[in-house]
Formats: structure tokens, sequence, C-alpha cells
């Protein structure tokens, strides 16, 4: 999609403390679902980190509820995770085909900040 950007993270959650920053020039959001299944949603919106959400559990949100923030309601049915990311088509045209996760991507480093 043209003027988009995504990362796909394997082995971690680091992009959500980026988002922020990643959305300096318009919208970011990260997606993350770790082995138990729980998931979590971040949103910038012109350089501020907006909201961060559970997107089956509203009531663990950091920030600006999803509701208000995006127009997002999870109903119930099915993860949570891909609820939102079907919202993320159908409401604002943003998709990830599956071949583009199997492709070669450039990539980029974040630093992880030391302790201390």
């Amino acid at each position: 999609m043209a003027g988009s950007a995504y990362a796909l993270e394997e082995l971690g959650c680091r992009t959500g403390t980026y988002v922020a920053a990643l959305s300096e020039r318009g919208r970011a959001f990260a997606v993350h679902r770790n082995a138990t299944g729980f998931s979590r949603v971040d949103y910038g919106f012109r350089g501020e980190g907006v909201t961060s959400f559970e997107p089956s559990l509203p009531h663990l949100t950091n920030g600006v509820p999803a509701e208000e923030a995006l127009g997002f309601v999870h109903h119930g049915t099915g993860a949570g995770d891909v609820a939102f990311l079907r919202f993320l088509e159908d409401e604002l045209g943003i998709c990830l085909p599956f071949e583009e996760t199997e492709a070669e991507l450039p990539s980029a480093a974040f630093p992880h900040a030391a302790d201390g």
C-alpha cells in the first residue's frame, strides 16, 4: 500500500514503544500477540501515543479508550487481535496480505536502552 510501512516482529514486542515516533507524519499501529493469546494494540497519531489496549479486555487500556480514539469495539466473537485487524481492513483500508509476510523485507534496528 503506497505511503505505508509495516514491521513484523517474531520474538519480541518492542515496536509498541516506538509508535509515537513512527507516527510523526501520520498514524502508526502496532498489533502484538503472545504465545498465550494475550494481544495488545498500540496507536500513535502525529508523534503522540494515543492509546494502548487489549482488544478483548477494554478495561486494560492506557490512554484514550479504543472506541473513542478509533471507533473500535470488540464484540467478543473471536480473538481480539484478529477482530482489530479486520477493523483496520474494513474501516481504514489497511491490509497486509499474507504473501507479504513471507517476502524478504528490508530491516531496521531499534536500539534497546540499557537499564540504569
